[in-house]
């Protein structure tokens, strides 16, 4: 069985940053947009780990937010 890499691939960050192609800048996108930890690799290319990515997707809402899911 293959378990799933600890952080994520070039490929899935290429896609998560879809339109960034300079490692500068898609850590910048990563780190102020998407408020994720982000280390870098030698190459400059940002490294994320997984944990962080899901982590960031399961969080629908902050806990004293809004509750929007009744109809007004």
């Amino acid at each position: 069985m293959n378990s799933p890499r600890a952080d994520l691939t070039d490929e899935e960050i290429d896609a998560i940053c879809a339109g960034l192609t300079q490692g500068a800048a898609q850590v910048r996108y990563l780190q102020r947009v998407l408020k994720l930890p982000v280390a870098r690799k030698p190459n400059g290319r940002p490294l994320v780990k997984r944990c962080d990515w899901e982590r960031a997707q399961n969080a629908t809402r902050p806990a004293n937010g809004p509750n929007w899911t009744r109809q007004a």
